[in-house]
C-alpha cells in the first residue's frame, strides 16, 4: 500500500511539473513581443508603402501617412521608438507570424480569415471598397453583362480583402492578384484588365492622379471594412497597451486630428512620387 501511495505521490508530482513548465513557457510565448519591445526599447511596426494616405513613400523618399503618424503616438504613449517596416502588403501577415514585426498598421481590414490568425484592435478607421476602372469600361458593362460575369476580368492586392471580397460577391468573374497597385493601374490604361477592386481611398487618388481624366469609379462602395491594427494571437499584454493607447489617442482627440488631416485634406497629394 505505501509503494502505491508513494508512486501516486511521485505520478502527481511529475505531471504538476511538466503542466508547471508548459504553462510558463506559454506565458513566456504570449507576451515575447511585449517583452521584446521593452527590452530593445523599440516597436516595430509593418507597413507596405504603398497606400496612400495611409503611408506612402514621398518624392523625397520619406516615409507619411496616417498610419505612420499613428505608429509614431502609440510608441510615444509606451516611451519607445518607433520603426517602419516597408514589404510588400501580401507579405505583412507572414512577418507578424514570424515575428519580424510587432504589429502591423497598414490600412489592414479585419475579416473572419484574418481573425483566426490574428488579434485585431481597433477600428480606428472606416474604409468603403469599390472599383477603379475607365469611363469607357464602365458604361460598356452597366449596358451588357454587369460585373459578376465570366469575361470581366479583375484585379486585386495579393492577400487583401479587397480579393476576398471580389471572390465571394463577383464569384463569376476572373480575378488576378497583384503585388503594387502601379501594376493595376498599368493593366487598366493597357485594357488587360477591366477594373480594380480596392479601397475607395485607393480608387479616388486614382481618379485624382489621372490625368487624362479617363478613369471613374463607383458612386457608392460595394461594402465598409473596419481599419484595425493586428498582433498576433496570443499577446495579451501588447494588446492591451495598444487598446488602452488607442483609447487614449481617441479621447484625447488626436485620432479625430489624425483623420481630418490625412482623409478629409488633399494637401499630402503634393508629397506623391
Amino acid at each position: 500500500m505505501n509503494k502505491l501511495l508513494s508512486k501516486i505521490r511521485t505520478s502527481r508530482f511529475f505531471l504538476l511539473t511538466v503542466l508547471s513548465i508548459f504553462l510558463s513557457q506559454t506565458v513566456i510565448a504570449s507576451d515575447a513581443a511585449f517583452a521584446r519591445i521593452n527590452k530593445n526599447g523599440l516597436l516595430t511596426v509593418g507597413m507596405s508603402g504603398e497606400q496612400p494616405p495611409y503611408n506612402f513613400v514621398t518624392n523625397s523618399e520619406n516615409i507619411v501617412g496616417h498610419d505612420v503618424e499613428l505608429a509614431d503616438a502609440l510608441a510615444n504613449l509606451m516611451d519607445v521608438k518607433v520603426k517602419i517596416m516597408l514589404m510588400p502588403f501580401a507579405d505583412l501577415l507572414e512577418a507578424l507570424e514570424n515575428n519580424k514585426i510587432d504589429m502591423i498598421i497598414s490600412g489592414f481590414a479585419s475579416s473572419e480569415q484574418r481573425r483566426q490568425k490574428v488579434t485585431f484592435v481597433g477600428p480606428y478607421v472606416l474604409a468603403g471598397k469599390s472599383l477603379l476602372l475607365t469611363k469607357e469600361t464602365l458604361n460598356r458593362i452597366r449596358e451588357s453583362t454587369g460585373f459578376n460575369h465570366k469575361d470581366i476580368r479583375l484585379l486585386a492586392l495579393k492577400n487583401s480583402t479587397s480579393m476576398t471580397l471580389a471572390k465571394e460577391r463577383l464569384a463569376k468573374a476572373s480575378l488576378k492578384p497583384v503585388e503594387h497597385y502601379e501594376d493595376a493601374l498599368l493593366a487598366l490604361r493597357a485594357g488587360k484588365a477591366d477594373a480594380l477592386v480596392a479601397d475607395l481611398t485607393i480608387c479616388e487618388l486614382g481618379v485624382i492622379r489621372d490625368t487624362a481624366s479617363e478613369l471613374t469609379t463607383l458612386k457608392k462602395p460595394l461594402a465598409i471594412e473596419e481599419i484595425n491594427i493586428a498582433i498576433n494571437k496570443g499577446e495579451i499584454q501588447l494588446e492591451s497597451a495598444a487598446r488602452a493607447h488607442l483609447l487614449t489617442l481617441k479621447n484625447s482627440g488626436q485620432l479625430e486630428k489624425l483623420h481630418q488631416r490625412w482623409f478629409k485634406n488633399g494637401g499630402w497629394l503634393d508629397l506623391l512620387p
